[in-house]
């Protein structure tokens, strides 16, 4: 293999380093977005909930006073009982009391079933405000974890940006040209192996022409179908 094919391989494997390095540090970010778009959905969900609370309670007010309304007239009706005269007068009044009666059962049963509810309901959004509560707590320490990751990843990147300076001196402008034209085009991989006379970049099949090329010398061979510079494999040679 030419020293100029090893360059181009090694220049290779440090820049899809660098590429996926780079997808790390956009992973990572985009976790925190869904995290956080999470955390968001869950505080609305809560303040939607506890809007729907204030208004169940409101109601159960409503109720709460209508019931002391119904209490009251019943208390009254009981005492006009003492002062009326004819049995008329006292059965119609005794009715008016029954039906009073009958209105504050179904209150005190409507009133029992939403504070049933409504202590079902304080549950969720206890259980929700202590969900959002523990992932708050752990996007937080996700977000320091990050900070160090993305930090050595920096430094990382740093490092191989050297590398392929050093390797980017060792190439001529041709090579140099071809190599930054096709890896901007071909997901990163600009150099590809032949294996079985078969280019390993598209997996095409070559002609024994572009084969006796690879083993005649140093000049860029390129894949007929997907244009990358092809080296030789050792089993190849």
């Amino acid at each position: 293999m030419s020293e100029r094919i090893e360059v181009l391989r090694r220049l290779q494997s440090i820049n899809n380093k660098i590429r996926q390095l780079r997808k790390d540090k956009e992973y990572r970010r985009m976790d925190v977005q869904e995290k956080q778009r999470q955390i968001q959905y869950k505080k609305a969900a809560l303040t939607e909930k506890q809007k729907e609370i204030k208004s169940f309670q409101k109601t159960i007010d409503i109720k709460e006073l209508d019931l002391k309304t119904k209490e009251a007239e019943i208390q009254k009706f009981r005492v006009q009982l003492n002062i009326i005269k004819t049995n008329k007068e006292y059965n119609a009044l005794l009715s008016e009391i029954k039906g009073r009666e009958a209105d504050k059962s179904i209150l005190e049963d409507e009133i029992l079933k939403r504070l049933s509810e409504s202590e079902l309901m304080d549950g969720e959004a206890r259980k929700l405000a202590k969900e959002i509560d523990d992932e708050e707590k752990q996007l937080n320490e996700y977000l320091q974890t990050m900070e160090t990751e993305i930090t050595s990843f920096d430094k990382e990147i740093e490092t191989l940006q050297n590398d392929e300076k050093e390797f980017f001196a060792l190439l001529d402008e041709d090579a140099l040209y071809h190599y930054r034209r096709l890896v901007s085009h071909k997901d990163g991989i600009a150099v590809a192996g032949v294996s079985n006379h078969a280019c390993k970049g598209c997996n095409m099949g070559l002609t024994s022409q572009t084969i006796n090329l690879l083993m005649g010398g140093d000049k860029l061979v390129f894949c007929h179908n997907c244009g990358r510079i092809l080296y030789l494999n050792e089993n190849e040679e």
